[in-house]
């Protein structure tokens, strides 16, 4: 052995020492998967050849969906037939006929090798300390299927003996459908080998390539993959996270390298909602992940991957994560988390028909969910009022020291306000930033005393006095979860999260033209419990005292993660407990609250969601952005599209907050927006309040007339009635037609100008 191989394995021995419970494996840069190339794993995986070696070798006797003829369980709706050689269902419904099958009927060209891929009712991603791997329930002779009937449930355990591991499934009906059951201590892990993830009926309700209908994946406020049989040829799928990626794990945001670097992945919208589907034909089916979301992606695949020319959908829970470590400035270990990930997983298939099998009744389906298994009632909101934000300041680094910059002082807000109410707008909600001391950016997660240089406690209860008096709303920002470097409201070595490596996690800014970390901008990411025990409960009172309408949250609704630190670990899932508990304890005690974004836990918990996801991330592979999240929550919850004053596409993404009937918003300063130079704002391109003071009233103006008709009502339609033309409507009969072509359109005898909306009411059709 040479002096650099023992070397290089006294510092492996000393890593498996230092990191006790992280499982870890050694291997060079070339040879170990990072989590980010996990996702690339499990797309190749799903995308590999179906000539390969290892599976030409296998020769099975088809196994066809049409075995799934014994009765398993039974309700007034519906019957579910099972094969009790696969695990695989069928389930029909008893009025109608129409039927839903857990794998679809195999042609016969189909490869033996790929019948049992389609038929298997779960994949397993799996690790040795190596790297990952994939296989699926019925690929060896040697793996047991076992059905058993319980009480309200029918239970297939699966023995995959080929790598020495086991877990059941729980199949019950209800009134919707279908739910599935992965209990957690069902799996059992006998050998070397750790499960990664399982991925829970993959091809359920899947669609040929000439069927008519979609694929729905949550991306952003949602997205279409259209069957079709003339498209590229696709080398993997989408497979994204719930709740987007944990920071906590580094490779989950992009390329990580020895220097401490990483490279961003490619800007994408993340999933808010943990919700998938697909319809075809005049069958569809929702499904809603209610156990274990946070720890889960959500797939959706092309015809044409694996060459199997089917598209599909599905939930794959996650039991464990990977991060990396570097050994000198080449050599990369790659860390596997030693625990499971504890919990129950769940999915309930929500069963379509007919008209409702669309994007449309699937999102109804989720607001009903939403409203009678989550309890989430209408927000109560008097009047359409203007949003606006005001920016109060923040630090500048200078050469020696730093400098306070004002931008909106608590007086120079209150001469906003009366600007407004010259020009006739008084219904109007203010939300201030960078109030607390140090601005933005400054000294949270504490925000008391508060900022000087803004005029202080005592200007800033003069200005909330004077908000009453005019009936405005005034709600204070806060930021409890990401703090800056320089703060001096906390201690990173004692309140920040720790990754696998037992290291404190940095949350760098991301320089935009390369996507490389900006390490000029750091920021830590607070423990959750400490953050509410220690700061949000404490300061509660002062927000009581001060008699504000509500605080706005930062990064509650748009940020999750996960604690490694072994004295204090803590879950994704455990970390929604507590910003949920924060969200209550704050409108029970202080007044309205406010997220941005709307991760789906805080749906139940907020009165308002600010820069709700608009459009999707525009994947290769999907054919149509939607407003599914709009369609579900549109008259229970409010909520505003991103700040007009930032739009890149001011025609486009005006008409577009018409369409999926967001309420306009602003983020001004009294200041000029020069004076952001050299700052971490400087992003806020344009936002001096005298430039938009009479746009801003001329749009709050013209859609007056709109959100005032339909503020509180559900969207109950939204249909594309030609390129580029859409119309939406509401349950009180008002709709909305917009145009986002040049030339004008008209429809059923109305006239739509080019770039122009109109809004109307008649009967529903």
């Amino acid at each position: 052995m040479s002096k650099k191989q023992k070397l290089v394995s006294l510092l492996l021995v000393i890593t498996a020492l230092i990191l006790g419970s992280v499982w870890s494996y050694s291997g060079f840069a070339e040879e170990s998967k990072t989590d980010h190339e996990m996702n690339e794993i499990a797309s190749d995986s799903r995308g590999e050849d179906a000539g390969s070696q290892e599976d030409d070798a296998i020769e099975f006797q088809s196994t066809s969906v049409t075995t799934v003829t014994k009765t398993g369980l039974e309700n007034d709706d519906y019957a579910l037939f099972i094969d009790e050689a696969t695990g695989n269902i069928r389930i029909v419904n008893k009025q109608s006929n129409k039927e839903w099958l857990g794998a679809p009927q195999a042609d016969e060209t189909t490869l033996p090798n790929n019948v049992q891929f389609m038929n298997s009712p779960v994949h397993i991603q799996y690790t040795n300390g190596a790297s990952v791997s994939q296989t699926y329930t019925l690929k060896e002779p040697s793996n047991v299927v076992t059905i058993e009937p319980q009480e309200d449930s029918l239970r297939a355990t699966f023995d995959v003996k080929e790598i020495n591991v086991s877990f059941a499934l729980e199949y019950r009906l209800n009134d919707g459908g279908l739910s599935v059951t992965i209990p957690q201590d069902s799996i059992k892990e006998a050998g070397d080998v750790k499960i990664i993830s399982l991925e829970v009926l993959p091809f359920f309700n899947a669609g040929k390539e000439s069927d008519e209908g979609a694929l729905f994946l949550p991306d952003g406020s949602g997205a279409l993959m259209t069957f079709k049989e003339e498209h590229p040829l696709y080398l993997s799928g989408y497979s994204q996270p719930i709740y987007g990626p944990d920071p906590t794990f580094s490779t989950t945001l992009g390329e990580v390298f020895a220097d401490g670097l990483t490279q961003m992945a490619p800007p994408k919208m993340n999933i808010a909602l943990p919700v998938f589907g697909s319809y075809r034909n005049g069958t569809g089916f929702l499904g809603i992940v209610t156990h274990g979301e946070e720890q889960a992606h959500i797939n959706g695949t092309p015809a044409g991957i694996r060459n199997i020319p089917l598209y599909r959908a599905s939930v794959e829970f996650l039991y464990r994560k990977q991060d990396v470590i570097f050994i000198g400035s080449s050599g990369k270990i790659p860390l596997f988390q030693g625990q499971q990930i504890d919990g129950d997983r769940s999915v309930q298939y929500v069963l379509l028909e007919d008209a409702e099998a669309n994007y449309i009744g699937m999102a109804k389906a989720y607001r009903n969910y939403l409203i009678h298994a989550q309890g989430v009632e209408p927000s109560v909101h008097e009047g359409y009022a203007l949003r606006v934000n005001l920016v109060g300041g923040l630090q500048r680094e200078e050469i020696i020291g730093t400098t306070f910059i004002e931008m909106t002082t608590f007086d120079q807000a209150r001469s906003i306000i009366e600007a407004y109410a010259d020009k006739g707008i008084d219904q109007i909600e203010v939300t201030i930033e960078g109030w607390s001391k140090d601005g933005l950016y400054g000294n949270q997660p504490e925000h008391f005393p508060v900022e000087k240089h803004l005029g202080g406690s005592r200007d800033l209860e003069r200005l909330i006095a004077f908000a009453k008096e005019r009936d405005v709303a005034l709600h204070l920002q806060t930021n409890y979860i990401r703090a800056y470097e320089e703060s001096h409201g906390m201690s990173e070595s004692s309140d920040a999260v720790r990754g696998l490596d037992r290291e404190v996690v940095e949350h760098s800014n991301m320089y935009v033209s390369s996507r490389f970390s900006n390490d000029q901008e750091l920021f830590y990411l607070l423990k959750p419990r400490k953050a509410y025990e220690e700061h949000m409960s404490a300061e509660m009172k002062e927000f009581k005292k001060l008699g504000v309408t509500g605080v706005h949250l930062d990064y509650v609704g748009n940020l999750l993660y996960s604690d490694q630190d072994t004295e204090a670990p803590m879950t994704r899932h455990q970390a929604v407990e507590v910003w949920t508990k924060a969200l209550d304890a704050f409108h029970q005690r202080v007044g309205d609250t406010s997220v941005d974004y709307g991760f789906a836990y805080t749906l139940g918990h907020v009165d308002e969601i600010r820069n709700i996801p608009m459009d999707s991330s525009g994947f290769i592979y999907m054919d149509e952005t939607v407003p599914f999240y709009q369609i579900a929550i549109h008259g229970l919850v409010p909520y505003t599209a991103g700040p007009s004053n930032l739009r890149n596409d001011a025609t486009a993404e005006f008409l577009r907050a018409i369409e999926y009937g967001a309420l306009p918003s602003y983020r001004l300063t009294y200041e000029e927006t020069s004076e952001l130079q050299r700052t971490m704002a400087n992003s806020l391109f344009s936002s001096s309040y005298k430039d938009w003071i009479d746009q801003s009233v001329e749009e709050y103006q013209l859609l007056a007339s709109l959100h005032e008709q339909t503020f509180n009502q559900l969207i109950v339609q939204h249909e594309k009635l030609s390129d580029d033309v859409y119309k939406t409507t509401y349950e009180n009969g008002v709709y909305t037609i917009v145009n986002y072509n040049e030339e004008s359109t008209t429809i059923d005898g109305t006239t739509v100008g080019g770039h122009d909306y109109i809004v109307s009411k008649g009967e529903i059709k």
